[in-house]
C-alpha cells in the first residue's frame, strides 16, 4: 500500500523535529515505519482502502474502510474536503471521544483511526485503533503501525466505498477512476450532497487535464505525490 497525494491541496515536506502533538506526545513519539511512510507522501490517500478485521464493522464483516492517512504538517486545511495533519489534533471533531493516549491519524464523519499507545508492542510502538463512535464499537486492527500497513487490500464493494457518503470516499473515487467520463459522472451524482465549492475545485483542475489523454491524469497524479511543486504544473 502507498499514499497518493490530494490534488486538492498543496504539498508540506514533514520535517517537524521533536515538535509537540498532543498531552504528552511528540512527533518523535511516532513508530518509524509511520515516519517513513509520510516521508515518501507526507499524508493522502491510500492505494487499498480495506484493512482486514478480526470483528465486523459497518464497511464490511471482514474489514473496515480507511481511504486516507494523515501527513504531518503545521498548516491548517482551508476546506473540510482537504486532508487533515496529525499534529493538530484538537481539528479532529471526535477528539474527546478518543482516550488522551490515543493519536487520530484517520477520521471520517464518525469513524476514526488512532495510534493507541495504552497498548505498546516489545518495542514500545503503540497498536492501531479504530473507532466507530456512532455504534460505539472499538476494534483493535495491529499491534503495531507496521502490521497495520501489511493489512490493506483490495476489495471491489464498489467506489465510492459504501454505507457513508463522504467528502473523502468520493476523492479517493475519483483518485481511482479509470476515465475524465467516470470522474465527471461522480462529480455530477455527489455535488449536490458535497457542495459547489469543493465541485468547482475538481472541475478547475480537470480543466487542466481533460484535453490530453487520461493517463495524462493519472501520470501527473504520480508525480505530485512524489514531489512539491503544483499539479498544474506538471
Amino acid at each position: 500500500m502507498h499514499l497518493i497525494a490530494s490534488p486538492l491541496q498543496k504539498q508540506f515536506y514533514t520535517y517537524l523535529p521533536k515538535s509537540p502533538i498532543y498531552k504528552q506526545f511528540s512527533v518523535e513519539d511516532l513508530p518509524i515505519s509511520y515516519h517513513n511512510l509520510v516521508n515518501q507522501q507526507n499524508g493522502g490517500y491510500t492505494s487499498h482502502s480495506y484493512v482486514v478485521s478480526k470483528r465486523p464493522s459497518r464497511d464490511a464483516l471482514t474489514a473496515v474502510y480507511i481511504p486516507f492517512i494523515a501527513g504531518m504538517y503545521e498548516q491548517k486545511p482551508t476546506a473540510d474536503y482537504q486532508l487533515p495533519s496529525i499534529t493538530r489534533q484538537n481539528d479532529f471533531i471526535h477528539r474527546s471521544n478518543v482516550p488522551e493516549t490515543g493519536i487520530i491519524f484517520y477520521e471520517d464523519h464518525d469513524r476514526v483511526a488512532y495510534f493507541d499507545f495504552a497498548q505498546l508492542n516489545d518495542k514500545g510502538e503503540p497498536a492501531v485503533t479504530y473507532m466507530d463512535v456512532g455504534l460505539g464499537q472499538t476494534i483493535s486492527l495491529a499491534p503495531d503501525f507496521a502490521s497495520f500497513l501489511d493489512l490493506f487490500e483490495y476489495r471491489f464493494l464498489g467506489l465510492p466505498a459504501p454505507t457513508l457518503v463522504s467528502y473523502h470516499r468520493v476523492n479517493a473515487a475519483i483518485l481511482h477512476a479509470q476515465s475524465f467520463e467516470e470522474i465527471f459522472n461522480l462529480l455530477a451524482l455527489y455535488g449536490p450532497l458535497l457542495g459547489q465549492e469543493w465541485q468547482n475545485d475538481w472541475q478547475n483542475l480537470l480543466a487542466h487535464f481533460v484535453t490530453r489523454p487520461f493517463d495524462q491524469f493519472q501520470t501527473a497524479l504520480n508525480t505530485y505525490s512524489q514531489g512539491h511543486k503544483s499539479i498544474l504544473s506538471i
